[in-house]
Order: C-alpha cells, then structure tokens, then sequence
C-alpha cells in the first residue's frame, strides 16, 4: 500500500508541474492568438478529459487525465496538414498560414515563458526571503594541503584573490578550479589585521567535467540568509539564472557522451521524491525548486529533438534556408520517431530512478 510519503511527493509534484506547463502553454497560446492563428483547446494533461469549458472564442480549457505536461491544439498544426484533403488547413486562421516569423515565435514562446518564470521567481525569492549565500569565511584548513602550507588559518576572511574582490565562497572556489599550479595572491582579514599570501592549488582530475582542476584544501562555513533589496536581487537572480544554465549544458554535454553515472540521472519519480521534500521544508524552498524546474523545462523543450519545440524550430530553419518547407511525409515521420525518442527516453531515466 503506498504511504504518506508517496501522496507527499506526489502532491509536491503536481503542485510544481501543474503551474510550469500552464505556463509554457499559455506562451504558446498568447503568441498564437496575438498571430491570428485559431487556438482550439488548451489542456493540461494528456489523455481523456476530466473537466473543462469553452470560452468566447471557442477554445477549450480542459484538465485531462495523465497530468505529465499538456498542449495547445492550434487549427491546422502540423499533425492536421498531412491529409491534404483537411480544407481546415488551408484557412486564413491556421498555423500553417501564419507567416514564418509567427510560427517562429509561437513555438518560441512556450520555452521562453518557462525561462522568464524561473528567471522572476528566483529574482521574487531574493527580495522577499533573501539569498542564501556562503561567506567568503574558511571554515576547515584541510592538511598537506596547499592552503595550510600557505599559513591559511580557520576563521580568515578572502577579501580578495590577485586583486579581484571576493563577495561569496563560490567565487573562491571559481578562481582556484581554474588556475591549477598557479600562483595566486590571496588577500585575507585575520584579527583586524590584513595579509597577503600567495598560494599555489594542486591539481586533481574531476571526473564530471574531465579536466583538471585545481584545489587549495578548505571548506565553507555554511550558508547564512542574506535579504536583498530589489537591485542585488535583480542582479544576483539573473546572474544565477545564468549558472543554472550554464550548468545545466554542461551536464547535458556529459549525457551526450556517456559520462554521467546512471544514479545521477533523475526522471519524474525522483522528481516527485525532491517535490514532496521541497514541500516538507516550506514554500521558499518549493519556489526555489519551481524556479530550477521552469528553467530545466523551457531549455529541454529547445532541444532540436522532434516532436519537442527545438524539433519545430529545426524544421522551421529548413524552410527559412531552403524556402520551401519539409515535406508533410517526412515531417510526420520525425515527429513519430520524435514521440517515440522521448517515452523510451522517459522509460529508461523512470528505470534509474527505481534502481534498475
């Protein structure tokens, strides 16, 4: 029988998914609408419907039974164009009559609906609750090692590093990873006194990234709260923002090529486990988790993967180059084998998660 940490986790999760994937639709349906283009209906979730209503304009808000993403069915998309006796196709409000920007941007806007709702939530989630941030303290002086040879001491504060300021722990740990068997000048605050002291990382291979990086030898003294008023909010949020996918390419590149362990790979059951612990420890932590989500959503879906957003930017490119579009057989072959990509793709990653 499932426990009470299952129905968590799944509350955790449809409370996280259901408002990302309105949004990414909700892009698609508001640049379809502002192109002219008939939207007729809107679901969240696939499957059969569980309730809905027809508005003015005659598009049909539902909710469907498996709430694992959703879609905008616009009058003759791409799928409806292949039987060309479809008269509908061919009408002024359908997708395929809209100029190519149009459909660009409709396609464009679902991702970047995704992106700009990660990027305010983490920007609203500084102001309101602050930003958790690691002081450029040392906490451990680990021994043997570069900093403790040095005369690095537990409780020095880095000002600075080769006359570059230094505000967090993150950026300490920045410049050493990328100056193995450099010398670097470290400007420390010890007792009211300032010091200089110029130390050299050794260099360890990271097997994640396959480089060699360098390493002094200390910790962080954890993570303190910090409010932020609306402008460091601003900046700090866009600049994470900016991280998260920086780090999200570069894990996708160790996907591409294998270098990832299978126990790193999370599919929707351990994104259910991490919603219903997020919901566990309070709402500032849901919108964090909200927010990575958003923005892991909206740059999947620009992958260049049929049957995705990136996959319909690539046959749009196509037309775009060669003026004239793909022809319906081909494109509906790449979004079959797009669709079947994706749910063996889901199979194998909900495989990991169960331990297989």
């Amino acid at each position: 029988m499932f426990d009470n940490t299952f129905f968590i986790s799944l509350i955790g999760f449809l409370v996280i998914l259901t408002p990302l994937v309105f949004i990414h639709e909700l892009g698609h349906y508001y640049a379809a609408i502002k192109s002219g283009v008939k939207v007729e209906s809107f679901s969240i979730g696939f499957g059969p419907e569980i309730f809905g209503y027809t508005d003015k304009n005659n598009t049909r808000w539902k909710f469907s039974l498996i709430p694992l993403g959703g879609y905008v069915k616009m009058k003759g998309e791409l799928v409806n164009i292949y039987k060309e006796t479809e008269k509908k196709a061919f009408d002024k409000d359908t997708f395929l009559k809209a100029s190519l920007f149009s459909r660009f941007l409709i396609v464009l806007s679902g991702p970047l609906a995704n992106l700009i709702l990660g990027c305010v939530l983490i920007i609203g989630l500084y102001f309101f609750n602050g930003r958790y941030v690691s002081p450029p303290i040392i906490n451990e002086v680990i021994a043997s090692k570069p900093a403790i040879k040095a005369g690095i001491a537990s409780g020095d504060k880095i000002l600075s590093i080769n006359e570059q300021k230094i505000n967090d722990f993150y950026e300490i740990k920045n410049i050493v990873e990328n100056n193995p068997n450099k010398s670097l000048s470290f400007e420390i605050l010890r007792n009211d006194n300032i010091l200089f002291i110029t130390i050299v990382p050794n260099e360890f291979y990271d097997k994640n990234s396959r480089k060699i990086l360098g390493r002094i030898g200390v910790t962080a003294v954890p993570p303190e709260l910090k409010k932020l008023s609306i402008l460091p909010a601003l900046h700090f949020g866009l600049m994470d923002s900016v991280n998260m996918t920086s780090e999200w390419l570069k894990g996708l590149k160790s996907l591409l090529f294998l270098e990832v362990d299978k126990k790193d790979v999370i599919g929707p059951i351990g994104i259910a486990k991490i919603s219903g612990s997020s919901l566990d420890r309070g709402f500032s932590s849901l919108i964090f988790l909200m927010a990575i989500l958003s923005i892991n959503l909206g740059l999947i879906n620009l992958l260049p993967i049929p049957a995705l957003d990136g996959g319909y930017i690539l046959i749009f490119t196509y037309e775009l180059i060669f003026k004239k579009p793909l022809s319906g057989k081909i494109q509906l072959f790449l979004l079959q084998f797009g669709f079947l990509f994706i749910i063996s793709l889901m199979i194998l990653v909900t495989a990991f998660d169960l331990g297989f």
